[in-house]
């Protein structure tokens, strides 16, 4: 029996390319579990071959996935104690329905997990003290930290940890992906021990609960919404309530949620774990939405807003800088962008018309141009995760695109405009979308086809994905997984089980790559695991159910006069290698604010 976590002692390293369900951080073998000086030596090579990722302002998935002024025209900043910031909408708070970027921002400060990310890619206890693994990784018991508390007062127990984890996969919404397939069974042992019982070997298994956000049991039940039998005798499961309030024992919890535009958080001032070490954390923070980047950049030369979201164009982001006190931040997302294929659907379901337009994409444009800084996406895994390929054999080629285009069935009527490519992007997702959507439309247009671009909301484009037949040939879709592991992106954009979602608008429904995802995320080895991982990108980079544009850079604009410590600013600026779990660049206890 394995012990991980007394006294933080121990740390699960994130080796990039581990086993496990789709997620956001790094999955891998636990080496805790195998600390020998070379295993040491090839995670830190690894580390340091991967980009500076960051989650800096919607990372899960901003999908798609989905502003000017002179220096003297800043407003003097005075101590307000607060944070605002801009975000993509709607956000879902309920932990049992979030995943998007803008739910798991605000999840993660109302909630807290069994295990916490760390920026140098580990997990470290947070409600659990410790926890313990048999030797086949299959049998994973939690000790619960004692002091932990709700915003109630209440204690944390095993039986909400039950509770939480059983309502969310029964519910089977938000995160549950991460536990579907690979959960047999939780049990509360006692009221500060839970164990959890797996269907497979899993060694980052501590890696995917950053996701579970733990829910106080007697409060949810206490406001079900009976009228409703859709969970049988749980009623609605609490969700109704949920949306507009929390049951968490986070740093913060909800003073107001306006569920069609923002969401204002207040310290939780007797938060179990303390406030010494964070003095000067905002008292409120709220989470704005709907604002289209002209605003952004009015409220934030105005002091309205303290940090933008990473959708800003780069002309937006230089103009606010010349305001007194704005200062401009660039980085690398871990957002892998993606345009999704319909490949159930005429014309696209043609794979000569979806090489076609992979090769009618100026990809050099959009990295040096739209989103700069950004390097050209090698597949379906982002670059430096295991994995990832080296290259991707589609480039910028309009010969190549012609020549495709001409062995298409549709040949004819697309070259008529009998028959048209429709394309989504995400409206709410910042200029750059459009802008990349028109050159998309270039591309295509220089090859003799017509392309009809269109921006909608996000809500729309999920609504849009519930259907082949709603689903458009092309839609923009901004990936970045819970954890960063080759299977989480395979998983999450590739297997049958994500269909109908924003997640998978290809509609691939291959039984083969179904199997192929499972059965490699199942491989206890390393070695052998990434091997399986790289086969598989290799058969969707032939099958091409999508266009791999960018591994995404980004840059985004803040208050240094209010924000004045910004984590994610401080550790881009020290030029060392960190990885940022989704949404947790966001975690607002660490930020620190002008009183």
């Amino acid at each position: 029996m394995q012990h991980v976590g007394e006294d933080f002692g121990q740390k699960i390293r994130l080796v990039p390319g581990g086993f496990g369900e789709t997620g956001y951080m790094k999955e891998s073998r636990n080496s805790c579990c195998r600390n020998d000086d070379n295993k040491e030596r090839i995670m830190k090579k690894k580390f340091k071959k991967l980009l500076a990722v960051v989650t800096a302002a919607a990372m899960l998935v901003s999908l798609s996935a989905c502003g000017g002024g002179d220096k003297d025209s800043g407003t003097e900043t005075k101590g307000k104690d607060s944070v605002t910031f801009n975000i993509d909408w709607p956000a879902a708070i309920d932990p049992g329905v979030g995943s998007k970027s803008a739910d798991t921002i605000a999840m993660l400060n109302l909630y807290d997990s069994l295990t916490y990310p760390n920026t140098d890619g580990s997990v470290e206890p947070l409600l659990a003290e410790k926890w313990d693994v048999n030797d086949s990784s299959t049998e994973y018991t939690f000790h619960l930290n004692k002091d932990a508390k709700f915003h109630s007062g209440n204690p944390v127990k095993a039986s909400d940890v039950k509770f939480s984890m059983d309502r969310l996969v029964t519910m089977g919404e938000g995160y549950a992906y991460l536990f579907t397939d690979l959960l047999k069974s939780t049990e509360a042992v006692d009221d500060q021990t839970v164990k959890f019982t797996l269907n497979s070997s899993s060694g980052t298994f501590p890696n995917m609960l950053i996701r579970l956000y733990v829910l106080e049991e007697d409060l949810v039940m206490k406001n079900l919404d009976t009228s409703k039998d859709t969970y049988g005798d749980k009623g609605d499961y609490g969700k109704k309530w949920l949306q507009t309030n929390d049951a968490g024992s986070g740093p913060y919890k909800v003073k107001e949620m306006r569920t069609e535009d923002s969401l204002t958080m207040e310290k939780n001032e007797d938060y179990w774990q303390g406030w010494d070490e964070y003095a000067g954390a905002p008292t409120t923070a709220v989470m704005m939405g709907n604002l289209d980047g002209t605003t952004v950049r009015t409220m934030i030369t105005r002091n309205e807003l303290d940090l933008t979201d990473d959708t800003q164009t780069n002309e937006s982001l230089e103009a606010m800088t010349k305001a007194d006190g704005v200062e401009l931040v660039r980085t690398q997302t871990g957002n892998n962008f993606n345009i999704a294929l319909n490949t159930k659907s005429a014309p696209t379901d043609d794979i000569h018309v979806r090489k076609a337009m992979a090769y009618a994409l100026d990809y050099d444009q959009v990295c040096e141009s739209i989103y700069q800084g950004s390097t050209k996406a090698t597949g379906p895994i982002l670059a430096g995760i295991a994995g990832s390929l080296d290259s991707n054999p589609y480039a910028y080629d309009l010969d190549k695109a012609k020549a495709e285009l001409k062995q298409s069935k549709y040949y004819d009527d697309l070259i008529s405009g009998k028959k048209k490519i429709t394309l989504t992007y995400c409206s709410e997702g910042g200029d750059n979308q459009e802008k990349l959507a028109l050159l998309m439309q270039s591309g295509l247009d220089k090859i003799g086809v017509t392309c009809e671009i269109a921006g909608k909301p996000f809500a729309t484009m999920m609504t849009d994905a519930a259907t082949v037949e709603t689903t458009p040939n092309a839609a923009f879709v901004v990936f970045a997984g819970p954890h960063l592991d080759g299977g989480v992106f395979l998983k999450s954009r590739y297997h049958s089980s994500s269909c109908g979602s924003w997640e998978q608008m290809e509609w691939l429904q291959s039984d083969k790559i179904d199997k192929e995802i499972t059965d490699a995320m199942a491989i206890a080895d390393e070695k052998e695991r990434t091997a399986a991982y790289e086969k598989i990108s290799e058969e969707l980079i032939d099958l091409c159910p999508t266009i791999w544009v960018a591994d995404t850079a980004s840059g985004f604009a803040y208050r240094s006069d209010n924000i004045v410590k910004l984590p994610v600013a401080e550790k881009f600026a020290s030029g060392e290698p960190f990885v940022y779990a989704g949404g947790y660049s966001y975690y607002l206890r660490e930020f620190e604010v002008k009183k």
